[in-house]
């Protein structure tokens, strides 16, 4: 039997999709997610033809919303959305509820008086929002009465000025979120300065990041599952490695057990689960366990790398030859790093990884490293990237089809 339990021949085969979409995490002050910011855009710039301007906003809206929708891209969550004038004028009120999402304008935007009936009408029917692209910290705090976030990309701010404005929201009844952090310190930045929402690239990065040698203890299980990818382990030896880590072992047969895989018979034992999927497969599924499946990995990591894995895996199969399994072994292990609180390259260190893992994992170096590089870029909603640009063809429907098995298969490991 086959270890792969989704097939992804319905990837190849489906036309490329004109909205690219990602999204990425609101954090608050405990580290919890409360929403998603979310990005898109027209998978070809061309793509509207001669059209107005406003009515191609309105297509490209709608094409997001149908189909892409928000429950499939946020769940339950908020989906922070921005919406430009343009949208506003031509639509109005949108066809969004207002508990779903939290509507991103722009200050000069919010300060159009043309526009000044649509935002106080979308207030009065209790959509939130959030103020975006301050011109500095001298704006017109009247605007608070109505935009309930007050957002910045903080790398572009210094701290006093930032700080006036954060007080300022708070003397408005605001929430100050900081935008575009990239490393835990700059988290730690904007917590001191009396931000209380959070969002940025800095999730995938470690805690730790002053490097130093990593007790090879540490990595055991990780390090003699990824040896046994790279050799022609036995049986015996997979099950001794895998049964040695108990809460591996239960969280691996109740993964394998799950509807997802479709088992007519239960496994009850790793020895089993060898002998059905072979030792390259359950080996593979082990790592993705360990890395993941602890009880201290955040969700929305172990959601972040099992969707890279799977985007690597979809995307190269259209752009390089390089084995399948490689580019999923690399997306997965490129947030092993925030997983583990450990920089990335002590944990390369001290994997057995080939030197093409390795190099595309640390340098995006190498065919492998060309389409990590797109799947992260794109990830972060940078969608006119040349990284992104060179693999644009099928990034939308592999991205969309990566977060859903991701999710699904966090879910079976429970």
């Amino acid at each position: 039997m086959s270890a792969e339990p989704a097939s992804i021949t319905s990837y190849n085969d489906e036309p490329g999709l004109d909205v690219l979409v990602s999204r990425q995490p609101v954090l608050d002050c405990d580290m919890r997610v409360i929403g998603y910011r979310v990005s898109y855009a027209a998978a070809d710039r061309d793509l509207f033809g001669s059209r107005p301007p406003d009515l191609s906003e309105i297509r490209l809206f709608g094409d997001f919303l149908s189909v892409v929708g928000l429950e499939e891209l946020v769940g339950s969550s908020v989906a922070h959305l921005p919406v430009s004038g343009e949208l506003l004028r031509t639509l109005g009120m949108p066809p969004v509820r207002p508990d779903r999402v939290l509507l991103r304008i722009g200050y000069e935007t919010a300060t159009d008086p043309a526009l000044q009936p649509i935002i106080d009408g979308l207030a009065m029917r209790g959509y939130a929002l959030s103020l975006h692209d301050l011109p500095g910290p001298d704006f017109d705090v009247e605007l608070l009465e109505r935009f309930g976030t007050v957002e910045l990309d903080l790398p572009r701010w210094d701290d006093d000025d930032a700080g006036n404005v954060v007080l300022q929201a708070h003397a408005g009844c605001a929430i100050p979120l900081a935008a575009g952090l990239i490393e835990h310190s700059d988290y730690r930045r904007a917590n001191e300065l009396g931000f209380r929402l959070f969002s940025g690239p800095f999730i995938a990065t470690p805690r730790v990041t002053a490097m130093r040698q990593v007790p090879i203890d540490n990595l055991g299980t990780l390090v003699a599952l990824t040896r046994m990818r790279t050799t022609s382990a036995t049986i015996e030896e997979l099950e001794e490695v895998i049964n040695h880590d108990v809460g591996l072992s239960v969280k691996l047969l109740r993964y394998i057990n799950s509807a997802y895989f479709g088992m007519r018979h239960r496994i009850g034992s790793i020895r089993q689960a060898v002998m059905m999927l072979g030792t390259h497969g359950v080996s593979r599924w082990a790592i993705l366990v360990a890395l993941t499946g602890g009880p201290s990995a955040p969700r929305e990591l172990g959601v972040m790398a099992l969707t890279r894995a799977r985007m690597c895996e979809l995307v190269g199969r259209r752009y390089t030859s390089v084995e399948a399994d490689e580019l999923f072994t690399v997306g997965l292990l490129s947030v092993a790093d925030a997983l583990l609180d450990l920089p990335l390259e002590a944990i390369v260190a001290q994997l057995p990884l080939a030197d093409e893992v390795a190099d595309a994992l640390l340098c995006y170096g190498g065919p492998a490293g060309g389409i990590l590089d797109a799947v992260v870029t794109y990830e972060r909603g940078d969608f006119e990237a040349p990284s992104v640009r060179a693999h644009r063809d099928g990034l939308a429907a592999a991205y969309r089809m990566s977060l859903s098995w991701a999710q699904q298969t966090l879910a079976a490991v429970g």
